[in-house]
């Protein structure tokens, strides 16, 4: 698993001891504060190499989670989707440690910098109590207040029930505001403010196995040409294939190679095998 990483924005060797925090962490916590203190965010370049959501089109489950910097400012550091309208899916290692007051989720935008977006406040999360760094069960449900109000164009909720598997060669669609160069971190990381999105399939287990050895059952793998794929930023986010006439959440961001996009699979935490899990936790 050498050179094997999460695709949240900051990838730091930096632990934090937080005050706040909901829960006991799970290994390591990521510093977002001294991320994004360092950082510059500022980039107008564009998933690697995926494409801009058109300009009359919104990802209406797609939701930016923001951090509150020290100076103030929201950051945002993973991707996530709604799945009611006062939850919030997302990976578990974007919540890990962290407090809850400082983060909040932004819907119905397709531009991080479109102000008319609808933001609620993060009250509390639960993390898979299965979750292990880069091994498993990376995935969480964030309860957020107030509700948002769905209106079908702008937001709304993404199927992620049913625990049906999901097989090699389907075709899927990841969307996110991650890095678009396949450094996701330091200076020569890029990310896009307006969001990207990116058709490719899955890969089977046993072929994805052959480079992440240590993937399990509860996990999916995606694979596109050199160039395309998750990087750093699309942590957390929606990976979705087609139901008919909508949409069904097969897979939440969660890790890959430190070289994004490097014709390497991207891995994903299977929803389906936490079917049961999600349900639970929609009251």
């Amino acid at each position: 698993m050498n050179g094997v990483t999460y695709f949240v924005l900051l990838l730091s060797s930096t632990l934090l001891a937080l005050d706040g925090v909901q829960s006991k962490p799970m290994g390591n916590v990521i510093d977002f504060d001294k991320y994004f203190e360092e950082a510059d965010l500022n980039s107008q370049e564009r998933v690697v190499g995926g494409y801009d959501v058109p300009e009359d089109e919104y990802v209406p489950y797609q939701v930016s989670m923001q951090f509150l910097t020290r100076s103030g400012k929201m950051r945002h550091f993973c991707g996530g989707s709604l799945i009611a309208p006062n939850r919030v899916l997302t990976a578990a290692h974007c919540v890990n440690g962290q407090n809850a007051s400082r983060i909040s989720v932004v819907a119905g935008i397709r531009d991080l910098n479109d102000s008319s977006g609808f933001r609620s406040q993060v009250q509390s999360y639960e993390m898979n109590e299965n979750y292990q760094e880069l091994v498993t069960s990376d995935i969480a449900i964030l309860k957020i207040d107030p509700p948002f109000e769905l209106d079908q164009k702008r937001v709304s909720t993404i199927d992620v029930s049913g625990s049906d598997m999901v097989g090699a060669d389907q075709e899927v669609l990841l969307t996110g505001w991650g890095s678009v160069f396949h450094f996701g971190t330091g200076p020569f990381a890029k990310y896009p403010t307006v969001l990207q999105k990116l058709d490719y399939k899955t890969l089977s287990n046993s072929k994805c196995k052959e480079t992440m050895t240590q993937l399990t059952d509860t996990e999916i793998c995606a694979l596109e040409r050199f160039g395309k794929g998750a990087c750093n930023g699309d942590s957390g986010g929606p990976l979705v294939m087609k139901s008919g006439d909508s949409y069904k959440q097969v897979g939440v961001v969660s890790y890959g190679t430190a070289f994004c996009a490097s014709n390497n699979p991207d891995v994903y935490t299977r929803v389906s095998m936490f079917d049961g899990w999600i349900k639970e936790r929609m009251a």
